[in-house]
This record gives C-alpha cells, sequence and structure tokens, in this order.
C-alpha cells in the first residue's frame, strides 16, 4: 500500500511534525539534564559542567549556515528537504553510540563535551531541515496548531528521555541511557523514510519518481540571489530589532541551563535522580502546555502579548528568586513556572520569526533567527562563572532577570518597525497565528 505524502494528509503531516521534533528533543533530555546532574554527583564544578554545556550547544548557532546549505542544494526527486532530514538522523544516531562508549566524566569530560557537540550538530541540521520542510507544507491556517504540536513534541521528548535516561544512568550507567535514545531517534526516522514531501517523488534513490513543480520552482540555482536576498531581508529595522530580542532572551536561558543542576545538587543536596525527576516533570508540564493551551492563549490575545506576558513573568520570578531560591520548596515551584513561561516564549518567538521569513528565502532567514536563538543559549551558559564569583546564584537570578526585561524591548520595538504588523491586526494576520 502507497502512503499518501506529506502535503496531502494533515493528520499526517502535523502528527509527523510532532514526532520528529520530539526525537530532537528526546537527546536533549540526555545531553542536558541527564548528564549534567550525572556530572554533579560525580563531583564534577559548576564551571566545568557550564563549559560542558557552552560546548555543546555551539552546534546550534552554526544553523545560518545549515539554513544556507540546505536552500541552495537539495535533491529535488526526493524532495526539498527529506533527504538532509533522513542524512542528519543517520549522523545524530552514530554520534549518540559514540557517546555511549566513553568512559567517566572525571577522566573523559573533554571527549562528553566532543560527542554531544557532534550529537547537536546532527540535531541542528535536522532541525533546520525539519524547520524548512514545515515552512514548504503547512498551510497558513495551520500554523497555529503546528507550532504548539511541534514545540509540545520537542518538550515532552526532553521531559521523557530527560526522566528515562536519569534513571538508566543510576541503574545502569550513561551508555544504555545513551543507546535507548538513539532507538528511539533510529524509530522516529521510519517518517522520513516511509513519507514523501509531496506526491510522485522518489521515496528512495533507486525508486521511481520525479521532483514536483512546487519544489523546482522555488529552489535557488545560485549563490549570488541567496546571499543578497537574505542579506535584504535581515538588513530590515525590524528583522535586526527581532534578531536582538531573540539573542537576548535566549541569554537568560543559557545562564539558567547551566547554572540549575549543580545549583540544585550541590547547593540544595538534592539527589542526582530527584533533581532528574523534578527537571523532566517541569518540562513535561512545559510540554503539555505547550501542545494543549500555547496555541489557544496566543489566539486568544495575540502572540505578541502573549510573548511579553511570558518574558514579564520570566524577570519576575527570577528577581523573586534572588532571595528566595534557598527557601523550602521554591526551587521546585520556579522549575515548574519556568518550564511553562519558557514554552509560552518560544511558541510565540517561533511565529513572529516565521511571520518575518518571507519569500524565496524564507527558510534561510528563519534559520538566522533560530541560530541566534541557541547562540545566545550557548554564550548565557558560558557566562555562569565570572557571575558566580561575582555575586553567587543570586547574581545569576538577577541577570536571568535582567536580561528578560532587555528582551521585552527589543521585541516591542521589532513591532513597533514592522509594516506588516502595524497594518494588520494580529489575530488576522495568518502568518503570525501560532
Amino acid at each position: 500500500m502507497k502512503l499518501p505524502a506529506l502535503s496531502e494528509n494533515k493528520p499526517l503531516r502535523l502528527g509527523s511534525l510532532m514526532l520528529l521534533y520530539a526525537a530532537q528533543g528526546a537527546p536533549e533530555g540526555l545531553l542536558y539534564i541527564a548528564i549534567p546532574a550525572w556530572f554533579a554527583a560525580q563531583g564534577v564544578g559548576a564551571d566545568a559542567i557550564a563549559g560542558y554545556i557552552a560546548i555543546i550547544l555551539l552546534p546550534w548557532s552554526f544553523k545560518l549556515f545549515n539554513g544556507i546549505l540546505m536552500d541552495r542544494y537539495a535533491w529535488a526527486p526526493m524532495g526539498r528537504k527529506r533527504p538532509w532530514l533522513i542524512l542528519a538522523q543517520l549522523i545524530l544516531i552514530g554520534s549518540l553510540v559514540w557517546f555511549a562508549g566513553l568512559g567517566e566524566p572525571t577522566e573523559a569530560l573533554l571527549w562528553f563535551a566532543a560527542a554531544g557537540f557532534a550529537v547537536n550538530f546532527a540535531g541542528a541540521f535536522q532541525d533546520v531541515a525539519i524547520d524548512g520542510m514545515a515552512i514548504d507544507i503547512l498551510g497558513e491556517e495551520e500554523r497555529a496548531t503546528a507550532n504548539g504540536l511541534m514545540w509540545g513534541g520537542k518538550t515532552l521528548g526532553t521531559a521523557g528521555f530527560g526522566f528515562l535516561t536519569g534513571r538508566l544512568i543510576s541503574d545502569e550507567g550513561h551508555a544504555l541511557a545513551a543507546i535507548v535514545t538513539a532507538a528511539f531517534v533510529a524509530v522516529v526516522m521510519l517518517l522520513p523514510l516511509l513519507l514523501r514531501e509531496r506526491a510522485g517523488e522518489k521515496l528512495m534513490p533507486w525508486s521511481d519518481g520525479q521532483a514536483s513543480t512546487h519544489t523546482q520552482s522555488v529552489q535557488v540555482q545560485r549563490w549570488w540571489p541567496l546571499v543578497t536576498g537574505v542579506s535584504k531581508a535581515m538588513m530590515r529595522p525590524a528583522s535586526l530589532a527581532l534578531a536582538a530580542g531573540i539573542l537576548v532572551a535566549f541569554l537568560a536561558y543559557g545562564l539558567k541551563t547551566a547554572f540549575s543542576p549543580t545549583l540544585a545538587v550541590q547547593e540544595l543536596q538534592w539527589d542526582r535522580g530527584l533533581f532528574t525527576d523534578r527537571d523532566a516533570t517541569a518540562d513535561l508540564l512545559g510540554g503539555l502546555f505547550g501542545i494543549f493551551v500555547s496555541g489557544w492563549l496566543a489566539d486568544k490575545v495575540g502572540p505578541l502579548r502573549a510573548l511579553g506576558g511570558a518574558l514579564i513573568g520570566m524577570a519576575v520570578l527570577n528577581a523573586a528568586a534572588t532571595a528566595m531560591w534557598q527557601t523550602e520548596g521554591f526551587y521546585f515551584a520556579y522549575l515548574l513556572l519556568y518550564s511553562v513561561l519558557f514554552v509560552l516564549m518560544s511558541v510565540c518567538t517561533y511565529a513572529i520569526a516565521m511571520g518575518q521569513s518571507r519569500g524565496s528565502v524564507a527558510a534561510t532567514q528563519f534559520s538566522i533567527f533560530m541560530a541566534l536563538l541557541n547562540f545566545g543559549t550557548s554564550i548565557g551558559a558560558g557566562q555562569l562563572g565570572w557571575l558566580r564569583d561575582v555575586g553567587g546564584y543570586e547574581a545569576a537570578f538577577a541577570a536571568c532577570a535582567a536580561l528578560s526585561a532587555i528582551a521585552l524591548g527589543f521585541y516591542a520595538l521589532s513591532v513597533r518597525l514592522s509594516r506588516a504588523l502595524e497594518t494588520s491586526t494580529v489575530l488576522s494576520d495568518q502568518e503570525m497565528r501560532l
């Protein structure tokens, strides 16, 4: 039986994008939650863990180049992004197997960082391929549902594998945790292997089929039009302000990602398993919120207002944490509320970035915004050491609060500068809807 193409079947299209994002989130649960907590329990210092996180996050900053490469080169008979997606998932599986073969963190921390870098290098290619595919095959009216499902799927993948791999590390060691993560990615890889982007395309290189007329019409054939088009799009004042807002907002997230495991395990004396369980629970709550609430809320009040509310909430929460982080029960409540606010901020950021990414270079421009998102996360994680030296964890929380407030200013400026937003209502502009 021949399966329908993704462009022809809405439930298959939305379900596949959600599962592909879950496969993107699964390695993050291992690398960002379970492994740092394991490091902390093994006596690895906060600065070393922050350095590990900063290194493994760096490949996400290369998404600009990934997007340009994918927009320029495509093997159209198999789809515009599907061959890139399959290749990225193969490399991701191999990198996780390499990660599984490493020794103890006290003896091989640099190799853990290198293997984590490789995992995220493949993950970043996978992410750009999925986003590009989504831009190509989603109808404008589907973006509300799709953004919530995709981000919710990723967050649930992170939460589920943060919990699962944390338990596996406790019982069997990190090797089995990495292998199980690789196996999940391999199962999800069946989707791009079995489903075409558009009807009539080749399923495999040796299969019958040909490039669709849509793919041929939008494919960029030369470098210069691509580079000049992207440059003009990014030099728009609204795009520059949005880029600054994304960078600053995710500096705060990177800093929080770096300090969370050592604060919980070494300062609050949480058991490593307790931290991974609670962090995964927070991610689970965020994922469910992303799937069932974020789209409805953004449609109700508008994604721009929802984004502003999320950033204000994060600023207030971090400001309160400067005085209360050692209070009994506060930090678990912090993790839960932060996860919900972060998911809302992220989904709205994705939608706004999609709205400002238009024309033949839309996928590349969107990948630039997402590269800045991840570059900010990586740079933010690297700032923990000097902030702790200046003022301890209180200084880290205060920096997160200030960065969220500054980001809100840049987002507001971007909206003011965007003629499209000034001349249309948020709820009727389908490119901005969630």
